[in-house]
Formats: structure tokens, sequence, C-alpha cells
């Protein structure tokens, strides 16, 4: 990815249709990923991730990079597992790994203190991965993305716990939903999550503050990518506008006519994978 400040425009066709969001009753196959129940000390439960092994993990003694992976809202550990291209990316050496969330934009509730979800990711989930699998570890070789909801929290989370995460991918990121609107409806659920607008609870919680807030040289390495027809592009165009403020680097790719949909995310997650993969492998 360049470290310049660069807008990238891709125009691509619209060939495929959206994807449904039902979920079956029966149990979802997600091979060749495996589904583990993941102990949460700040949660007071396990929760389900489903992870991705390189196709020669069991014959290696190497270790991998690793990337999580976070789900939109709706969704859960099973969403990315069950698309052909997830499959195929056992054929590189790297480990993903995707939890099951929930719909709780992966924050510490400000109203719930059971509801801990970024220290779930943070305390619970990456330790867990270190210690039972072979990960090289340390931010350099570490990554954090996702679509919908999950791209805002990667984006939060990366941000904000950027010593563990040395690049982010946030795939139609809603960076409004957590805006300092001082006449924001605070009878929402999701809003009270984040805590009142002009808090230091919400500021904490707000990838477009953050990122005003993070050094330079403390920043992962970013991309960031949104449909033209999307409900959220100016929230993207607004982000991507306060990094070329700030003179920050970011990739950015606005995909025409491309709305919030499986058709942005299959190919973007592919091409980020590409880029980490040649980022790592130059290492």
């Amino acid at each position: 990815m360049s470290r310049g400040a660069t807008t990238v425009i891709v125009v691509m066709s619209l060939w495929s249709l959206h994807a449904s969001g039902q979920q079956p009753s029966a149990p979802i196959n997600v091979a060749p990923a495996v589904v583990v129940n993941v102990p949460s000390a700040v949660l007071g439960e396990e929760r389900q991730a489903a992870i991705l092994l390189p196709s020669g993990y069991d014959k290696s003694r190497d270790r991998y990079p690793v990337l999580y992976l976070l789900h939109g809202g709706g969704q859960d550990h099973t969403a990315f597992a069950v698309r052909d291209w997830f499959r195929a990316q056992a054929s590189r050496n790297i480990i993903i790994v995707t939890p099951n969330a929930g719909d709780s934009w992966y924050v510490n509730s400000a109203v719930d203190p059971t509801a801990r979800f970024e220290d779930f990711i943070i305390q619970d989930l990456v330790p867990y991965v270190d210690s039972h699998y072979r990960t090289i570890g340390g931010r350099n070789t570490r990554a954090i993305a996702g679509i919908s909801m999950g791209a805002w929290g990667a984006m939060m989370l990366g941000l904000k716990h950027h010593q563990l995460f040395g690049s982010i991918a946030a795939l139609s990121a809603p960076y409004g939903i957590s805006r300092q609107d001082p006449n924001m409806d605070m009878k929402s659920p999701t809003q009270q999550r984040f805590g009142a607008p002009g808090t230091a609870e919400r500021h904490s919680r707000d990838p477009g503050v953050l990122v005003m807030e993070i050094a330079e040289a403390s920043l992962p390495r970013l991309f960031l990518a949104c449909g033209s027809q999307d409900l959220f592009v100016r929230d993207n165009r607004a982000f991507t506008q306060r990094l070329t403020d700030r003179k920050l680097p970011y990739e950015y790719r606005e995909i025409s006519p491309l709305g919030h949909s499986w058709d942005l995310w299959d190919a973007q997650l592919v091409n980020y994978l590409d880029m980490l993969e040649r980022g790592w492998q130059a290492r």
C-alpha cells in the first residue's frame, strides 16, 4: 500500500447479486476453517471464532502472521467462512481469525459494564490466538479488518490499540454512527453504547476523533474502500478528508457502481490480503 495520502478510484462493473443475509437453521459448514470456543474473562463466557489456518500448518513448524477479520451487523463468525474466496485463503501463509461479537460494535458499552467487547478482542482473543497457535506475534505481523459495523470496529480498535496492529482495513465503514452530534438521539441502544456526544467516553469510541489524535509515527497502514452507491460513502469521504488534512498516509478505493454489499467486500478483502502478504513476505 502506498504511504502517500493518495486516493485511488477504481471502477468496476456490478455483475453479481447482493448476498442473502439469511442464516440457515442447519449447522453451517465453515471448512477448511474451524470453529473454536474462546474463553473470555471480561465477558464471563465463551465466544465462538472461526479460524482459518494455512493448509500446510500441521506439517510445518513455521510461525505465521495473523489477520483479525470482523463481521458486520446481523452477522456472526461464519459470515466470511462460507464465502468461496475465504476458503481459498488457506493457500496463503496467514492465519485468519473472525470472532463472533454479535451486534456489539466491538466496544465496551458505556451503559452496560458486562458488555466489554473491546476488551474481549484485545485482552482475551489476541492473547488466546497467540498462545494456542504458532503466530509470529508483534504489531508488524498482526492486522485487523472488517466490513460495515466490523469496518468501524476495526478502525476504532486499530487506532486505539495501534501498538498491537500494524495495518487496518475498513470496508464500507459507517463512521458517522459515533459522530459528536449534540442532537444525537440517545434513546437508541446503539448510541448509548458509545456514550453521550462530547464526553470522554464517546471520544474514546469514535474513530473520527481517534484519527485526529494519533501520532503519525503510531499510525497503522490504512486501506479503506467503499462503493460509490453505498449509503455510507459520504462518511468515508469525510473520514479520508480528515486523513488528508493531517497529511496522514492511506489508500482509499471508491468503487462504482457498487453499494453496501458483498460485491465490494469479497473482491476488496482479497485485494487487501494480497497487499498484506506482499508486505509480510518482504520482511
